[in-house]
């Protein structure tokens, strides 16, 4: 076969992309393991930044462009202020948040009703732009649990979450703009767990309900952070990955995601005694509904 007929074939079989709306290249860039990403502020940070781990909607929206195509519903069961939701509004999705803390849902209405859509950007509503659309992704306040028990089964086509993984590790005297400034009082908020085995326990029930809730061979994407804990490094990424494995879902792979314009000084860590990692990237979990 000559190699004219060779691309000629691929073409055409790159026509039948049913998961999003990428071109072959853009499809074999998002494949690289590494994403680093350098997203400066956008006008709604003043309002989102009350969050210890909010996450950045243009960067957000490169997760969602590949999971998706337009008008698709996507879920964010953790959604905290919203970054997640307004990268699926950039991208013309569907989106749909469910967050336990009523303080985050709060900034995400005020964001809602102050900035809309123009052009891919975030903008405030009351520029001078004509064209600017309203935000219409939605979020309500209660348990994730409750949520997906009581969801229509088959009813998202992509799940793109950052579920919290503070677990035990709630120090006090820290200011308020912290990654461990997240957490609500409610005894059902995984933030809150315990353990290292009571957090994993609540991530199986999520993952059992969560494939419910996914449309067949669609994708689960999860944020994580590994850990150090008890002076051991803890591998989060996996042993979540391991959990929910066991509930329906195939591990496609593992995506190391470095936020470069938000890396914290490096700390001393044991300097002359032994070595302690400066943890400065998240675990992009990739999982397929079985």
């Amino acid at each position: 076969m000559r190699r004219g007929e060779v691309l000629e074939r691929k073409r055409h079989s790159f026509k039948r992309n049913r998961l999003n709306e990428l071109t072959g290249s853009q499809w074999l860039f998002f494949t690289n393991t590494i994403w680093e990403t350098a997203v400066p502020p956008d006008c709604t940070h003043h309002l989102r930044k009350a969050h210890g781990a909010m996450k950045p909607p243009e960067a957000m929206a490169e997760l969602i462009r590949f999971f998706t195509c337009r008008k698709e519903r996507v879920l964010d069961p953790f959604a905290g202020v919203g970054g997640i939701l307004l990268g699926a509004e950039l991208e013309c999705r569907i989106a749909f948040g469910v967050e336990i803390n009523k303080r985050w849902v709060e900034i995400f209405e005020r964001i809602k009703s102050q900035y809309g859509i123009y052009k891919k950007s975030i903008v405030p509503l009351n520029g001078s732009r004509k064209s600017v659309r309203t935000i219409r992704a939605s979020m309500v306040c209660m348990s994730c649990l409750t949520f997906l028990e009581e969801a229509e089964p088959e009813s998202f086509h992509a799940i793109v979450t950052d579920p919290p993984y503070g677990i035990g590790h709630k120090p006090k005297g820290f200011k308020e703009e912290t990654n461990f400034s997240m957490t609500s009082s409610s005894p059902q908020d995984f933030g809150n767990a315990s353990s290292l085995e009571q957090y994993l326990e609540l991530m199986g029930r999520f993952g059992s309900l969560a494939r419910k809730v996914l449309k067949p061979r669609r994708y689960l994407v999860i944020l994580v952070g590994d850990r150090y804990m008890s002076g051991e490094y803890v591998p989060l990424g996996v042993r979540v990955a391991d959990v929910l494995r066991d509930c329906g879902f195939e591990l496609k792979g593992i995506k190391i995601w470095w936020n470069k314009t938000t890396l914290r000084p490096l700390r001393p860590y044991a300097v002359g005694s032994c070595f302690v990692p400066n943890i400065t990237h998240q675990n992009v979990l990739i999982l397929r509904k079985r």
